[in-house]
C-alpha cells in the first residue's frame, strides 16, 4: 500500500519558494492515508509554492477545518467515514451550505460499488474519483497538477470578475464629479478599492497624483490637507528616482508604466493630463495591469468631460457676473458691488453650514439678484431722493421681473439666481415684497443674499445716499435682527465680522 504513495528523488526541488503554499485538506478515517500521503507529496511544489498539507479524520471535523481555512485548493476526500455516505455528505455541504465552487474535490475511496463513479461526478459536482488501489504516487502527482492549475484558473476568474465589478463601481462613482480636484482625490480613493482584489495588493499611502500640462510639459502636483484642495508646483528631479523614472517614461510614451511593485497611470485630456502614481504590497499581476488599463480608459473619457463641463460652467459664471455688472452700472451703483455681494453670500453660506457645491452655486448665483432692474424705468432707477409711493411700487417690480427673466432655463445656476431674485426683498417678520413671505419660508438663499446686499449697499455711495459708517451698518443690523433679517444669520455675521471686513476691503471701489 505504501508503495504507490511514493515520489522518486528527481521529483525534489531545491529551491524554497517564498509564496504562501497552496493548502490541500486530506480526509480520510485511516491514519497510513494520512501519513504515506504526507511523505509522498512532503517536496511537492508547483507555480513556486509548496503545499501545505491539512488533515481531517472525519467528516465533522472537515467542516471545521474548512471554516477556519478559506483557501483550500484542493480536497483528498474519503467516501465512507463514520458513515456509508459521510463523503458524499460532506461534498453536497461544500457545494450548497458553503457555496463553494471553487476547491476542488477528489473522491478517493476503497469500496467503489459503494458509490458509481457516474453517479457521483454527475450528482455531487466531483472533480474526480479514484479507487485508493489506482493511486499510484505518479498518479498522485497528476491529480494535484491537475486540480491545482484549474483551482489557480478559477481564481483567477473570480479575481478578475471581482476586479471588473469594482471597476464598474469606481467608474460610476467617479464620472458624477465635475470639479477636477475633486475628481482627482476620489480617483485615489477608487484606486484603493480598486486593488483591494487581495489582502496583500493594498494600495499603498505613498499614492500620488499629478496635472501635466501637454504643451508647457508643467507638473503640478495635487495636495489633499484637510478641507484644502490645492496645487504645488513640483520639479521631477526632486522626485525619488523611482517614481520620477516611471513619471517621465509615463509621459514620454502616453501609457502606463508598471515596475514590480510600482505603477504611474497615465491620463491623457486635451489640455492637462492626469498623472496617478501607486505603490502596492505585492508584485502588480496581469489581472492588475489589465484592470489599471481599462480603468485608465475610462479615466480619460471623464477628464475630457470634466474640462468641457468646465468651459461651460466657467462660461456661464462669467456671463452671469457681467450681466450683474452691467445691471448695476444702469442704476449708476458701484463696479464691485456683486462681486462683495457674491462673496459676502459665499461666506455666509458656510458658515451656515451649507455644502461645497451649494455655496459655490450662491456665489455664483447672486450677482443676478437685482436683474429685474433692467425693467424699472430710469427715472425710478435713478431718482436722487426718495421714492413717491407710485415710484416705490414700480420698484418693487424688479424682484418678481427679475423671477421671470430667469425662471424656466432649466439651468440649475439659473433657477438659483431666479429663487434669490424673488426673496431677496422677503423680510423674516413678513413685511417684505413682493409675496410676503416670513420665517424658514423664505428660501435660505434668499435670506442669504439680503443680508450680503443690505451690509454692502449701506457701505456704498448711491444716487440717493452716501456710504453709511460701519458702526452705524451694525447697529441697523441689531435693530433689525428678527425682524428684517434671519436671526441666526446675523449673529453669524457679528461673530465672523472680521472675514466680512476682509472682502470689503480687497474688493474696494
Amino acid at each position: 500500500m505504501n508503495d504507490m504513495f511514493l515520489f522518486s528523488d528527481d521529483n525534489a526541488v531545491e529551491a524554497k519558494p517564498q509564496k504562501a503554499p497552496w493548502q490541500v485538506l486530506v480526509v480520510d478515517d485511516e491514519k497510513d492515508v494520512h501519513a504515506v500521503t504526507s511523505l509522498a507529496l512532503g517536496s511537492f511544489e508547483f507555480h513556486g509554492r509548496e503545499l501545505e498539507l491539512l488533515h481531517a479524520y472525519s467528516a465533522k471535523e472537515a467542516k471545521e477545518t474548512l471554516k477556519n481555512n478559506a483557501d483550500i485548493a484542493l480536497i483528498l476526500l474519503d467516501v465512507v467515514m463514520e458513515t456509508d455516505q459521510a463523503g458524499l455528505e460532506l461534498a453536497a455541504y461544500i457545494r450548497k451550505e458553503l457555496k463553494n465552487h471553487s476547491v476542488r474535490i477528489v473522491l478517493r475511496t476503497g469500496q467503489p460499488g459503494q458509490a458509481p463513479e457516474h453517479q457521483v461526478i454527475r450528482d455531487y459536482d466531483i472533480n474526480d474519483y479514484k479507487n485508493k488501489t489506482e493511486l499510484t504516487s505518479a498518479k498522485l502527482y497528476t491529480i494535484l497538477y491537475s486540480n491545482l492549475r484549474s483551482y489557480k484558473d478559477i481564481n483567477t476568474v473570480l479575481r478578475s470578475k471581482a476586479a471588473l465589478e469594482r471597476l464598474i463601481i469606481a467608474s460610476r462613482g467617479i464620472s458624477s464629479i465635475h470639479g477636477l480636484k475633486a475628481f482627482v482625490n476620489l480617483t485615489l480613493a477608487q484606486l484603493s478599492d480598486l486593488l483591494h482584489i487581495s489582502d496583500d495588493k493594498a494600495f499603498g499611502k505613498e499614492s500620488d497624483a499629478y496635472s501635466y500640462h501637454n504643451e508647457t510639459k508643467e507638473i503640478k502636483h495635487f495636495l489633499f490637507q484637510e478641507s484644502e484642495e490645492l496645487e504645488e508646483d513640483v520639479s521631477l528631479d526632486s522626485l525619488p528616482e523611482v517614481k520620477r523614472e516611471l513619471i517621465e517614461e509615463a509621459t514620454r510614451t502616453n501609457a502606463n508604466v508598471y515596475r514590480e511593485k510600482d505603477f504611474v497611470m497615465f491620463c491623457s485630456g486635451q489640455k492637462v493630463s492626469l498623472i496617478f502614481y501607486g505603490k502596492t504590497k505585492s508584485r502588480i499581476n496581469s489581472i492588475d495591469r489589465n484592470i489599471l488599463n481599462i480603468f485608465t480608459e475610462n479615466l480619460i473619457s471623464i477628464i475630457d468631460n470634466i474640462y468641457l463641463h468646465e468651459v461651460i460652467d466657467n462660461s456661464q459664471k462669467e456671463l452671469i457676473y457681467r450681466l450683474g455688472e452691467v445691471v448695476e452700472s444702469r442704476s449708476n451703483e458701484t463696479g464691485y458691488h456683486v462681486k462683495r455681494v457674491a462673496y459676502y453670500s459665499a461666506l455666509l453660506g458656510e458658515l451656515v453650514g451649507l455644502p461645497d457645491d451649494e455655496v459655490e452655486l450662491i456665489k455664483s448665483a447672486s450677482p443676478l439678484h437685482d436683474v429685474g432692474k433692467i425693467a424699472i424705468p430710469d427715472a425710478v432707477l435713478n431718482k436722487p431722493g426718495k421714492l413717491d409711493a407710485d415710484e416705490w411700487e414700480i420698484m418693487k417690480t424688479h424682484a418678481l421681473k427679475g423671477y421671470n427673466i430667469l425662471n424656466g432655463a432649466g439651468l440649475v445656476l439659473l433657477d438659483v439666481a431666479a429663487t434669490i431674485a424673488l426673496t431677496h426683498h422677503e423680510k423674516w417678520d413678513g413685511s417684505g415684497y413682493p409675496q410676503g413671505l416670513a420665517k424658514e419660508d423664505i428660501h435660505l438663499y434668499g435670506r442669504i443674499t439680503a443680508i450680503a446686499d443690505v451690509f454692502d449697499a449701506l457701505g456704498s455711495d448711491r444716487c440717493y445716499k452716501k456710504a453709511w459708517e460701519l458702526d452705524r451698518i451694525l447697529e441697523l443690523f441689531k435693530e433689525e435682527r428678527g425682524k428684517h433679517f434671519d436671526p441666526r444669520l446675523i449673529d453669524l455675521l457679528m461673530d465672523n465680522l472680521d472675514k466680512f471686513l476682509e472682502i470689503r476691503d480687497r474688493y474696494k471701489d
